[in-house]
């Protein structure tokens, strides 16, 4: 407890304001002077040790009930005030500075980031610290990443909540999708080692968000098999587009701490006997088409069905993930997303064996049921020549071969 004396100001204040020869407001136990300063205060012994300006009162009497009454409680508010002056000038002014309201929806949509939507991009126990906690953190000094990882995770909660709010946090994604691609394209020309990291991050927040936002279930058009084909044809435009960024910033992170993300899972490349031959089958009917049509692009197909034996080996071996099911679509040639938006009939195919896989993931918010929308729209677009190669992923993921 602080020594009390009568109070009584000094006609020179602290010492410190004396030496300075500078007036003193004798504030105590710091005068304003000394606490701009940040420099000892001191009172010559004949001064008032209070720690407030006002006169010291007697001590108040408690009344029968035990609490305060209305002197008491004006007596407790002055010094309490009187306390809370200090502390403006501690500050340097007695005027308080405007300050920007915070901003309650981005607050909502970075707790919702850390607590939930990160997981979307993260493969459990091996980086989640870093999609959690390290790209946040990334965040801070890019504000293209910032708005990216806002705008996913407001479509996550547009996904995931009521249709009552659904409306309202779609906005809120796109006016930051918006503000995030307006900063983004400003360094898409200049990756370096300086936004590597932030750029890598937000190419695959983009994937994510894009998945989420063009899902079929809200776009106008659903009955249309064509509008669900085109939606997934964006995606796997966009994806191919990311690839490219991913690949100039790969090897600043490569060498960071964020190297576990290129850390992949061990699988043999040991298939099913169905779907051995089912891919057997694709392969054969690529080489007939060849045949049938020089102009035919046997190389593209080759490349899309060996991948897709990739994915589906991974899957067999209970390595699915939306990781796998993203790098497919990222690995694929330009020339591939050519020949789908031409709704050729083999391209469209081999998109539907991806769908199978990719409905495995139904229970990710984003993917949800993207793969057997497309699955069935692709079987509706397909004539009776084409149909019979979807035996394998039809019966696979539906039991039989009705839509």
């Amino acid at each position: 407890m602080a020594l009390r004396r009568p109070h009584r100001k000094s006609r020179h204040g602290c010492l410190e304001c004396k030496h300075r020869r500078v007036k003193c407001d004798e504030l105590r136990p710091v005068c304003s002077n000394c606490a701009k300063r940040m420099s000892q205060c001191k009172y010559d012994s004949a001064t008032s040790l209070l720690w407030t300006n006002d006169e010291l009162r007697p001590r108040p009497r408690p009344n029968q009930s035990g609490s305060e009454g209305p002197r008491e409680a004006e007596s407790t508010f002055s010094t309490t005030a009187n306390s809370l002056r200090i502390l403006g000038k501690l500050n340097g002014d007695d005027k308080p500075q405007s300050v920007a309201r915070l901003n309650l929806s981005d607050l909502e949509l970075m707790m919702h980031w850390c607590n939930s939507t990160y997981k979307a991009l993260s493969r459990i126990g091996k980086t989640d610290v870093i999609w959690q906690a390290r790209v946040p953190e990334e965040a801070l000094s890019h504000p293209f990443l910032m708005h990216g990882l806002l705008a996913l995770s407001a479509i996550h909660l547009a996904r995931t909540r009521d249709e009552v709010k659904r409306a309202a946090y779609v906005s809120i994604a796109v006016a930051h999708e918006h503000q995030a691609l307006a900063f983004f394209r400003e360094q898409l020309s200049d990756i370096n080692a300086s936004n590597a990291k932030a750029m890598f991050a937000f190419a695959s927040v983009v994937v994510v968000y894009t998945f989420g936002f063009l899902h079929p279930s809200h776009a106008p058009g659903t009955d249309d098999p064509w509008a669900c084909i085109n939606g997934i044809l964006q995606v796997f435009t966009l994806a191919r587009g990311v690839q490219q960024i991913l690949d100039k910033a790969t090897s600043t992170i490569r060498n960071s701490d964020w190297a576990a993300l290129f850390q992949l899972d061990d699988y043999d490349d040991v298939l099913p006997e169905d779907e051995r031959l089912a891919l057997d089958r694709l392969h054969e009917v690529n080489q007939v088409c060849k045949g049938q049509d020089p102009a035919h692009d046997l190389t593209t197909y080759e490349h899309a069905i060996e991948n897709l034996a990739d994915l589906m080996a991974a899957a067999h071996q209970g390595v699915t993930s939306v990781r796998q099911a993203c790098r497919w679509a990222m690995r694929l040639r330009t020339e591939f997303l050519q020949l789908l938006q031409e709704h050729q009939p083999l391209a469209l195919v081999v998109v539907a064996y991806y769908c199978a896989i990719l409905h495995r993931l139904r229970d990710v918010w984003f993917v949800d049921d993207w793969g057997i929308r497309v699955l069935k729209a692709i079987w509706q677009v397909l004539d009776d020549q084409w149909r019979p190669l979807l035996d394998q992923p039809m019966v696979g993921t539906l039991g039989d071969k009705s839509v």
